[in-house]
């Protein structure tokens, strides 16, 4: 739909309201739920501020999705060895013990990535899964030390960075 100017003394008819404004306003809501309630038709493209999680969303034309993304990092523990999957993407994986192996499978989208964390004694080593490549700074594949950190970033199809304090 088109952007209209309104101007001072003509005719505004209830389809220009919803065309022209409802669909093009950032409507604020109490919650999810009160927006499900009110909005029971939404339409592509619609944004709305939602006041319990002080967040926008927008309307995909099949699902409310957020505008922006989460600041907030889940972080998983692990103590043996780990394949990464997608639902990885943007969080951290600490290790808590003794040395692991986190296999890299190609299960990441261009520019998403996970960080590392290596909380305990032992190593965490990187190993390519199957079509991965590992590209290092001088090909090193494991953290350095205790309490140190790594990123792995998909970079293209199958290729993917690991920066870190690894040695």
């Amino acid at each position: 739909m088109a952007y209209k100017v309104f101007a001072n003394g003509f005719p505004l008819p209830a389809s220009d309201l919803n065309n022209y404004l409802m669909r093009q306003s950032v409507m604020v809501f109490a919650s999810s739920g009160d927006r499900s309630s009110i909005l029971t038709d939404p339409v592509e493209g619609m944004l709305s501020w939602l006041q319990d999680s002080n967040k926008f969303q927008y309307y995909t034309g099949s699902a409310w999705a957020d505008l922006l993304p989460s600041f907030t990092q889940t972080v998983s523990d692990k103590s043996a060895n780990y394949t990464i999957v997608a639902g990885d993407a943007g969080s951290m994986i600490r290790s808590t013990g003794s040395a692991i192996t986190i296999t890299i499978a190609d299960v990441l989208a261009v520019g998403e990535k996970i960080d590392f964390y290596q909380a305990g004694a032992g190593a965490i080593t990187f190993a390519a899964g199957s079509g991965v490549t590992l590209q290092s700074k001088d090909g090193n594949l494991a953290t350095s030390a205790q309490y140190v950190g790594a990123t792995v970033q998909k970079m293209a199809s199958g290729s993917y960075a690991l920066i870190g304090d690894l040695g």
